[in-house]
């Protein structure tokens, strides 16, 4: 378990005061990092999804772009950058509800509304890795069917939990098993992992699940993760959101 893990944080807000503040509050907390501010929404949008910090300071009222049209999308690209809207106006705070921010402070705020935000990021936090932690137990600990899938020429019958690396093609699937043996499925990926059912598949890249029971490194730089299982090795690219995923389980080794 990582103890005092740096929060990385974003501002994005049209108001350069407003960020200077924040900025000075932000800096009290030492396990906060600020990695970017922005005055400007849409340059936000496209350092939210190449940098994708723990918690982004979201103004509501801004022009072209609100903050509620930018937590669109952060919800839509799936990143797990956590959503705390800041605005001088009350009214928002019920449109806000359905993208569920971390908070909703209302301007003017001080240090110790962000002393709440900080221990409710924590919080939310520790929750998910718990349940993720209970996912993987319940999910090892219980009889698993097998699968029936298909191939070229048949069937074949695949236990999930013996899936180390789901690969799609373009017009078939490759399956990874910890014995050794690489299946060509001639089934979408989706439909398989529906076929499954089984929690331990966890999307790496666009193209490929891995299995998490089989992961042992994650290389941030190279953005490559390794998976073994007695002499078998395999490597997989993986991407930023998968990387911050397994970073907030604070349970998988990131390098």
């Amino acid at each position: 378990m990582v103890v005092n893990k740096t929060i990385t944080a974003m501002i994005i807000d049209d108001d350069e005061e407003a960020i200077a503040l924040l900025e000075i509050y932000l800096k009290a907390f030492q396990e906060i990092e600020i990695v970017d501010k922005t005055t400007n929404p849409k340059q936000g949008i496209k350092q939210l999804i190449r940098k994708m910090p723990d918690i982004v300071f979201l103004d509501i009222d801004m022009p072209d772009i609100n903050g509620l049209e930018v937590a669109e999308v952060i919800k839509d690209n799936q990143l797990s950058t956590e959503i705390v809207f800041t605005t001088a106006h009350s009214k928002y705070a019920f449109k806000s509800l359905n993208l569920e921010p971390l908070d909703y402070l209302v301007k003017p705020f001080g240090p110790e509304e962000l002393i709440s935000v900080v221990n409710r990021y924590k919080t939310r936090i520790k929750r998910k890795e718990l349940e993720r932690s209970m996912d993987i137990f319940i999910q090892n600990n219980r009889p698993v069917k097998k699968v029936k899938l298909t191939t070229k020429f048949g069937v074949v019958f695949i236990n999930p939990q013996e899936v180390m690396l789901l690969q799609a093609k373009v017009n078939y699937s490759i399956a990874h098993l910890s014995s050794g043996s690489i299946e060509l499925i001639t089934q979408p990926m989706q439909k398989i992992i529906d076929l499954m059912d089984f929690s331990n598949l966890v999307k790496a890249n666009r193209s490929s699940y891995i299995n998490i029971q089989y992961l042992r490194k994650v290389d941030r730089r190279k953005k490559m993760c390794l998976l073994t299982h007695k002499d078998i090795v395999i490597e997989e690219p993986i991407n930023r959101s998968s990387i911050s995923f397994f970073e907030k389980l604070n349970c998988f080794p990131i390098t």
